[in-house]
């Protein structure tokens, strides 16, 4: 028995794993509670993952924010997705918004009972509409738009939020649009002086209300809603008539369509019918204004959910890979003692796929919840650009199940990888110190060049770095993939800003637009040139057509402007002008694509007013227009292309400074100008709406690049950390200081994230052009440039992670117990 006893302690001496199998042989272990007969084997790896998870609880939160990031933008852009569409639909049906319009000349309310036999058509009515302006004391003209009330149909319906509609006979009470009436301070009661087809009278508001036609509504010939610079004005159908000289008749068909033939169907009989009375351009309600910019809105938010969370979510996997790797291999004796007491190498795998589960499900659940916030607060955002009545944030389940269950699957594709290790190892092998790895092939000659010229300090970040080369290229590429989404969407945001400089600064140098009712004759022009305070002036036209090359088709406008225009110009990529041809047309970029023309093919251009032509236009050139889809013509030649008069739409005037109220006096004198419209006016609105969206948007996605960069580097320097703690600790018994620690294992981060940045900085350019190319439509161009801004605040974020991370580290350094790390044994 002494013999015995002697050799357990000298086994006890070589081996400290003896110790653990002579507790264990004279030490009965515990016996585990049962269920229904059976061991619960799993309740002492539950009690070990709670520990573990304690322990490793800063990296377990920062790789669970990651999986956030991931689960928010999907929910966040899932749920706007969803509140949108349902919000739109319902809005649209419940005030029953037209399928198909046909704007005609002037046609008798008896062609109405024709209209309503059309196969398809389930409703319709031909409804007044008009253009006045609106004369502001003291104030530029504002355009207006005059519209009958719904009839019967209920078609196009309102929605009336304050007041009451107009009494049946009263030619003098309107409904005025809430937003412009809260825009410019007009309350019920009040009367306005509006102009009508040259007369002017005082109509009194009785109400206010919205409709689903004017969620966006820029004035005609501006680019961008402005609340304060257009009008609607609805009127009892009797009084609309008269002031818009449509007594016993209309100019608008209304219609919706049955399900059983296509809206295109019922609209192509629909323009027959109507073209004796000057119809024929009808559309469908896919290409009403308010309903084409949401559904654009709506196409940005789907390929917004698609290329976003699969970003963050391969991030998280990778760090879950790394640091489930890491831990396996520091639990290398105890995964071999596991085994040997009977647990299966799938029960010690699903104990570390948990472990990966449980991190990535707390992600998922926060995740979800921030979603939810930002949603409910972008979509008060949403409601004030698109004017609805209500917008509340709502959403299915399945974005909320959709993103936990690919979070989960990133969580076990990340851990599984690492799991290979645990049903290789026996336990044997598993008990015995792993083999040293081989760090010298391949490297040998590219170390001794470089560390020539290090210190030792330098030597050993390197070694550290080249020895774990697949790491340190995962964490290179997660932080250049955090570096890329902010600076990318840094950039698109700047690119608005560009816009607006080359629109309103290259493009179009005026500083106010006098637009008429009608088409005027060019002589205009000159009587507005001499106006008090106007230094120049130029005329413009435009003609309202359908774009057409072969199949493809787009409703548009050609503008024709004087063959010396200055204030008005179709711009080359260099921003230099384009000289208008004598025959052929410029068109913008945007028509191109839409098109698929190149210069050199021709253009057929229908006309849908006056005299219809259908027009063969040879493309001169291309021009670099970001905002619209315009084609350019010379004035002399669209109006004899048009077979017209030499008339105009409009005047673009230049200033001495801001329009005169003398200027703008006598511009409210003449009944034929519509409105006038000022551009820095127009401008300020826009940056405002800008600013509050964007600049919100800005700080998210600099979040988000902060917390992405952040969970990467903190991930990488701890587990460089508890991999090294060892090593650290001998360098301080050797006499290095606490600095010098910090700056060997601070410094291979650094380095890391130092070939990161330009990684990212290409990365994210290329990521920004790919989003401008998805995001740009016939609407708008989306333009980025290689801004040296947006450049460096991104790297700011990510230098300021970096700092983040080191800081966490030192003091974790500074907190390491030395005596326990020497203790520690491979």
């Amino acid at each position: 028995m002494r013999r015995r006893r002697r050799r357990w302690r000298i086994a006890c001496c070589i081996s400290p794993m003896a110790s653990c199998a002579r507790r264990s042989s004279t030490r009965p272990a515990p016996t585990p509670p049962r269920s229904n007969g059976k061991p619960m084997a799993l309740t002492v790896l539950h009690r070990k993952l709670f520990r573990d998870l304690w322990r490793i609880r800063a990296q377990a939160l920062a790789i669970s924010a990651v999986v956030a990031l991931g689960v928010m933008v999907q929910v966040m852009m899932a749920g706007l997705t969803d509140t949108l569409t349902v919000t739109r639909d319902a809005y649209f049906e419940r005030h029953r918004l037209a399928q198909v319009f046909e704007p005609l000349t002037r046609a008798p309310s008896s062609m109405m009972e024709q209209v309503n036999a059309i196969p398809g058509v389930l409703a319709a009515e031909g409804r007044v509409s008009g253009f006045g302006r609106i004369d502001a004391d003291g104030g530029e003209p504002i355009q207006a738009r005059v519209l009958s009330l719904p009839g019967p149909a209920g078609l196009n319906g309102i929605l009336m939020t304050a007041g009451r509609k107009p009494i049946a006979g009263r030619s003098d009470e309107v409904v005025l649009l809430d937003t412009f009436a809260a825009a410019r301070g007009i309350a019920l009661g009040d009367t306005l002086g509006v102009t009508v087809e040259g007369r002017h009278q005082r109509l009194q508001v009785v109400g206010f209300a919205r409709a689903p036609e004017f969620l966006f509504m820029p004035a005609p010939g501006e680019f961008f809603p402005n609340d304060g610079r257009f009008a609607v004005i609805w009127m009892e159908r009797k009084a609309a008539a008269a002031v818009l000289d449509l007594d016993g008749a209309f100019n608008e068909v209304l219609a919706l369509a049955t399900r059983e033939r296509p809206r295109k169907a019922v609209l192509a009989d629909l323009d027959r019918l109507m073209a004796p009375y000057g119809g024929g351009a009808g559309f469908v309600q896919d290409q009403q204004t308010s309903a084409r910019f949401i559904e654009e809105e709506l196409k940005g938010l789907r390929q917004s959910r698609l290329f976003l969370p699969p970003i963050f979510l391969a991030v998280a996997a990778f760090l879950l890979n790394v640091t489930i790797t890491r831990i396996v291999q520091a639990e290398r004796r105890e995964i071999g003692l596991m085994k040997a007491f009977g647990h299966s190498g799938a029960e010690i795998a699903g104990h570390y796929l948990e472990m990966a589960l449980m991190i990535a499900f707390a992600g998922a659940l926060l995740g979800s919840a921030l979603g939810v916030m930002l949603g409910r607060s972008l979509t008060g955002l949403y409601m004030e650009f698109y004017k609805f009545p209500y917008l509340v944030f709502s959403m299915h389940p399945g974005p909320f199940a959709g993103g936990l269950a690919f979070s989960l699957i990133a969580a076990a594709l990340g851990a599984a990888i690492a799991l290979r290790t645990v049903f290789r190892l026996t336990p044997a092998e598993a008990m015995r110190p792993p083999a040293p790895a081989d760090f010298t092939h391949g490297r040998v000659g590219f170390l001794a060049i470089v560390t020539k010229f290090l210190d030792q300090p330098g030597r050993m970040i390197l070694r550290q770095i080249t020895r774990q080369p697949v790491r340190s290229l995962g964490t290179i590429a997660g932080v250049a993939a955090g570096l890329a989404l902010n600076m990318a969407m840094l950039m698109i945001y700047s690119g608005f800003d560009h816009t607006m400089d080359v629109t309103f600064g290259f493009a179009d140098r005026s500083d106010a637009t006098v637009s008429f009712i009608h088409p005027v004759s060019r002589d205009v022009t000159h009587e507005i040139a001499h106006l008090p305070g106007v230094l120049q002036a130029e005329p413009t036209r435009y003609v309202p057509v359908l774009f057409r090359n072969g199949v493809i088709t787009h409703r548009g406008e050609l503008t024709g402007l004087s063959e010396d225009a200055q204030l008005n110009r179709a711009l080359r990529p260099d921003l230099e002008p384009i000289a208008l041809p004598a025959q052929g047309v410029v068109i913008s970029r945007g028509l191109a694509d839409v098109l698929k023309l190149q210069p050199g093919e021709n253009l057929t251009a229908e006309v849908t007013e006056g005299h219809k032509r259908t027009l063969s236009l040879p493309v001169a050139a291309i021009s670099d227009t970001l905002l619209g889809a315009p084609a350019y013509m010379r004035l002399d030649s669209l109006t004899r292309a048009v077979g017209e008069a030499d008339r105009i739409t409009s005047v673009s005037i230049r200033t001495q400074g801001a329009p005169s109220p003398e200027l703008l006096h006598e511009l409210r004198a003449r009944p034929k100008v519509a409105g006038v419209s000022i551009k820095s006016d127009s401008l300020a609105a826009f940056r405002e709406i800008a600013d509050e969206g964007a600049g919100q948007m800005r700080f998210v996605f600099g979040a988000i690049a902060f917390v992405l960069s952040f969970g990467i580097v903190y991930n990488a320097a701890r587990n460089a950390f508890s991999e090294r703690a060892h090593e650290l600790a001998s360098l301080r018994v050797l006499g290095f200081t606490r600095g010098e620690v910090t700056l060997i294992l601070a410094g291979e981060i650094t380095v890391l994230v130092a070939c990161a940045l330009p990684v990212g900085i290409w990365f994210g350019w290329t990521l920004a052009q790919l989003i401008a190319r998805v995001f740009s439509n016939e609407l708008y161009r989306v333009s980025v440039s290689f801004d040296l801004p947006s450049i460096a605040t991104a790297v700011l974020v990510v230098v300021s992670a970096t700092l983040a991370s080191i800081l966490m580290l030192r003091r974790a350094l500074d907190r390491l117990n030395m005596i326990s790390a020497l203790k520690a044994r491979d």
